[in-house]
């Protein structure tokens, strides 16, 4: 999986085209600071330096780009445009600098600490091949995992570094990154009654005993089942994907299950996909966080093994 997200970086560092003299990071830092301080000597003093050495680095970053980035009227600068469009762009750069130095700095050691809150119905996001390599990144993090509910809404927005749980759950406000794509369809043991058939009506389903991973995937079948019977439905909501699949392999329910939980079953005979005439239920999961709050870069690794992990399983699904 590290090899994974390795080759992502090369390719994306072959296809920039970078030139060393454009990303100087000293005359990146002094173009920031002249754009907020409004002057080169303001920026000047912040590092130490001479006016003359910071308008004559500007000059020679204005050459690289190729074109004028402040407007020089006496003492002040007013940036261009251009260097409005830029000033973002520099900004996240040196931010992720000051991330590179703080990342070396914890290398000799010292611990980190890590806090997720996962609703229940995402649990299968964290995968055991991303939690060991993230191990093997951080072999000191201390990483707590919260499975949150009603209970604990207060501890969301005060201690936790992200939340895990379904995409639409997110805050309208809040960043967002997708993690994994999921399908649920409906599987029953080779020697339950419906099992042996291979395809199934709305009605025969209706009329069986249905076991769900979670309320959440309950809730959305549940109203698409019912939606012209007034009969109620026979139903289990198991705690998680490993406890409903569990129960089906009993062969006295039919399990509404992720592809990826019962893909191995399946192969080896213990479960039968069934057919229906419906559309298979389709959900994301997302990890999310306040915007105020920068995400740590320890928190960075965890997401993007927990996102590769999720693309590899969308890819065997296909």
């Amino acid at each position: 999986m590290l090899n994974e997200i390795h080759n992502e970086s090369d390719h994306s560092a072959d296809a920039l085209n970078i030139d060393p003299a454009i990303l100087d990071l000293k005359r990146l830092q002094m173009f920031y600071l002249a754009v907020k301080a409004g002057t080169f000597s303001a920026a000047a003093q912040s590092l130490h330096v001479s006016p003359s050495a910071v308008s004559h680095a500007l000059k020679g970053l204005e050459e690289d780009v190729g074109c004028a980035l402040f407007k020089r009227t006496g003492p002040h600068v007013n940036p261009t445009a251009t260097a409005i469009r830029l000033l973002p762009i520099v900004e996240d750069v040196l931010f992720k600098m000051a991330s590179i130095r703080s990342e070396i700095a914890k290398i000799d050691g010292r611990e980190e600490t890590l806090i997720i809150g996962v609703c229940p119905c995402a649990k299968m996001v964290l995968t055991p091949s991303a939690l060991s390599a993230f191990c093997e990144c951080f072999p000191n993090a201390n990483v707590e995992i919260v499975l949150l509910s009603h209970h604990n809404e207060g501890l969301r927005a005060q201690n936790l570094d992200f939340e895990i749980g379904e995409t639409e759950s997110a805050p309208r406000d809040a960043v967002r990154r997708l993690l994994v794509k999921e399908v649920l369809r409906v599987y029953a043991a080779p020697f339950h009654l419906l099992g042996m058939n291979g395809k199934v009506s709305s009605a025969q389903i209706r009329q069986s005993v249905l076991v769900f991973p979670d309320k959440r995937s309950a809730d959305l079948i549940a109203s698409e089942l019912s939606q012209d019977t007034k009969r109620s439905l026979k139903r289990w909501i198991m705690p998680d994907s490993d406890a409903a699949r569990n129960l089906a392999l009993q062969g006295q329910c039919l399990a509404f299950l992720p592809e990826s939980i019962a893909a191995p079953s399946v192969a080896n005979g213990e479960l039968n996909l069934l057919k229906t005439n419906a559309a298979p239920l389709q959900r994301s999961f997302s990890a999310w966080w306040n915007p105020g709050r920068p995400l740590p870069w320890i928190a960075e690794v965890f997401l993007s093994l927990l996102a590769v992990d999720g693309e590899s399983e969308n890819s065997a699904q296909a």
